[in-house]
Parts: C-alpha cells; structure tokens; sequence
C-alpha cells in the first residue's frame, strides 16, 4: 500500500499550461518489481480549466490515484503481459535495428557493440534483460483507465520503448513518446 503523504510530496508543474491547458503532478517512486528495485518518475496529468483552478490543485485526481495505487499493488501480475507484448513488438523491429546498425566488418568489436545492443532475443524471460522501467503516466481521461510506461532499453536508447495500458492490459508497444499519441 501507498503512503498517502507521497502524493503531498509530489511536485506541480504548470509550465505547459499555456500551450496544453494541463499540469502535471510528478515525483519519483521507489518500486520492488521481480527482485529488482527501481527508481520511476511519475506523473499525473491533469486539464484544467483556468490559472484560478491551479491554484486549488493539490494532488492528483482520486481516480488516478486508484489507478497509480491498483498498479502498485499489482505490479508483479501486471508485467507479465507487458512484457510478453513488449517481446511481440522486438520480435517485429530487430531485424530492422540490426540492419540499421552500422558495423565495420573488419572490426569485430562493433558486431559485439550490436549484439549487445540488440540481442538475440529468444523467448519472454529474456526481454527483461534488456528494458528497466524508468517512469509511469497517468492522463486525465474521462474512463480513468489508461496509463502509459516509459522503458529505457538497449536497442533504442535515444526514443526508449512506451507501452500504452487500457484496463491493466499493454494495448500499443512504440517508442517512448509515439505511445502517448496513440487513441
């Protein structure tokens, strides 16, 4: 369970207000997932309709609090899907990554660099390897739903992967921010 005085420790971010209409409520979270303890930066977006209404803002909406607190407390469950999806997505885009992958074939050191940038992924098990966990998103959409999760991996350290969750369950697998865009 959560402690209740984490939200109050949250910080709030107005500075895109004037373009989006929304701020953001973020922090960093201390979270134990399959034997590994991993640091992710929250965050919960929220509309508003004027300045007036920020001032008044003091944490994060209750449903997005039942969403963020459902994911903590089922973390370990929630990831095997997740990462079953995000070994589907990597089985499609390798070869691409590979290709892409510029090596000199008289140095075998950058053969090395790329197989350990993007490995020979052969099952589930071994996609864990290879992503951390870096940060969790919570927009302010009416069905209180949908999250999104933020993966630094190896094969695309520059975009990261993003996962876009609808009722605990992956739903798109892309790069870190093309997730957020998807509806």
């Amino acid at each position: 369970m959560i402690d209740s005085t984490w939200y109050s420790q949250l910080v709030l971010e107005d500075y895109a207000y004037d373009v989006t209409e929304e701020v953001t409520f973020e922090g960093e979270y201390s979270l134990h997932i399959k034997n590994q303890q991993l640091s992710i930066h929250v965050e919960f977006i929220q509309s508003v309709a004027n300045e007036e209404e920020i001032e008044h803002l003091t944490a994060p909406s209750i449903v997005q609090q039942q969403l963020w607190e459902h994911y903590i407390e089922h973390c370990e469950s929630i990831q095997e899907p997740v990462l079953q999806a995000i070994f589907n997505h990597y089985q499609h885009i390798e070869e691409q990554y590979r290709q892409a992958w510029q090596i000199d074939p008289q140095d075998p050191a950058t053969i090395e660099e790329r197989d350990q940038s993007i490995p020979y992924i052969q099952n589930v098990n071994q996609i864990a390897d290879y992503i951390t966990l870096q940060g969790f998103l919570i927009g302010d959409s009416p069905s209180g739903d949908t999250y999104y999760l933020n993966f630094h991996c190896t094969w695309d350290t520059e975009h990261g992967l993003g996962v876009k969750m609808v009722n605990h369950q992956p739903v798109h697998v892309s790069s870190f921010y093309t997730a957020y865009d998807i509806d």
